[in-house]
């Protein structure tokens, strides 16, 4: 049986031979190494907020002014005092806005603000179409 097995490349299924092609395949699996990839898994990255203390806000201050070139009464405006208040209530940390968000909420402002001056002047025409699209086109990039 096994020699014919064997010529006519067929599969025996007796239970020696399951047996003995199970203990080669343990020999096998003890000779390889195996991986852990399977198990590892990608830990999200936490964003880090540093602890306020007095110190670490004026560094912070300090580096902003330099960096930004700002002159040194920037840091006694009130715009930004109430900014500095505003950011002091986050719980986790400050999300800013990406440039074209930035750029957007802008344009946004600068839209209603065009609004208001219309209603409280009660003009019927649009703002001059030459103020009006140059600044949407250069202000934009051209997009």
């Amino acid at each position: 049986y096994d020699t014919w097995a064997y010529t006519h490349n067929f599969e025996s299924k007796l239970p020696k031979v399951m047996k003995a092609k199970q203990v080669q395949e343990d020999a096998v699996a003890r000779f390889q190494q195996g991986t852990l990839n399977e198990h590892l898994k990608e830990i999200p990255k936490k964003e880090h907020v540093v602890p306020f203390t007095s110190t670490v806000f004026c560094d912070a201050a300090i580096g902003w002014l330099i960096i930004m070139d700002q002159p040194i009464q920037a840091l006694t405006h009130p715009s930004f005092k109430k900014m500095i208040d505003i950011g002091a209530q986050a719980m986790k940390g400050v999300i800013l806005p990406t440039c074209n968000g930035t750029c957007d909420e802008i344009m946004s402002k600068f839209r209603t603000q065009l609004m208001n001056l219309k209603k409280r002047l009660n003009m019927s025409f649009p703002p001059p179409p030459s103020l009006y699209i140059s600044f949407i086109y250069y202000g934009r990039g051209g997009q």
